[in-house]
């Protein structure tokens, strides 16, 4: 049985964006997969043309990847990537515990070479139930697990974190809830530069719906961030 195609959310003449399904890796790495096995390639046999990877998205999350269609949108795109006034980059994560206020992480992390760096997450909840709150979290910085590593030490362990987060809340997740990826989902980008202006969301697929469904938790209208 073949996979089902992947999701295109936009697509012009420079970039495409698509839903990047959890447990697929963006790019081939060395030793651990093949060309046949990653996203980029899936979406350049999809739609007959060459992409280039904009960013990442660690191999369990879904959500929101966008490709550029050629190396020079890359480089023009990725000079701004990091500017939280240009780039505004909207995640969905539901983790461990009672999150009653919006609030922000701003501790540095260190990187692969042990070097701290800083890090800003701000987040705020939209539901809550049985232990847990699903958040909306911004990121103005881009390091490596960011989210998962901000949350995780503040001990709201994403649910289903099998890197940062907690054995036994994973566990309880699955035997209770046969919940078994991470849940973290790039939700939204919105790009207001002088070339390229989008505002593309990425829905929710129906293992995490289908998880907050059976937790009763409201994700029908969830708010733009400059909007609250």
């Amino acid at each position: 049985m073949e996979n089902a195609p992947i999701e295109i959310l936009y697509q012009d003449e420079n970039i495409i964006v698509v839903h990047k399904p959890s447990g697929l890796l963006v790019h081939p790495y060395w030793k651990e997969t093949n060309e046949r096995e990653n996203l980029m390639a899936t979406v350049r046999d999809q739609i007959g043309q060459k992409v280039y990877p904009i960013h990442r998205l660690d191999r369990p999350v879904s959500g929101a990847m966008m490709f550029g269609l050629n190396g020079d949108i890359v480089k023009r795109i990725q000079e701004f990537w990091h500017d939280k006034t240009l780039v505004h980059k909207e995640y969905l994560a539901l983790v461990y515990g009672d999150i009653e206020a919006a609030g922000k992480y701003d501790f540095a992390l260190s990187d692969a070479n042990k070097i701290k760096k800083d890090a800003l997450t701000k987040y705020r909840p939209l539901s809550r139930a049985d232990r847990s709150t699903l958040v909306q979290v911004v990121i103005e910085t881009g390091r490596t697990h960011q989210i998962r590593r901000h949350f995780s030490r503040s001990h709201h362990h994403l649910i289903g974190d099998t890197k940062h987060g907690k054995g036994n809340i994973n566990r309880f997740y699955r035997d209770e809830y046969d919940f078994h990826r991470i849940f973290l989902h790039s939700y939204r980008f919105k790009i207001n530069l002088e070339f390229l202006k989008i505002d593309v969301t990425c829905p929710l697929p129906k293992e995490l719906s289908g998880l907050l469904d059976r937790l009763n938790m409201d994700y029908s209208n969830i708010p733009n961030w400059e909007d609250v």
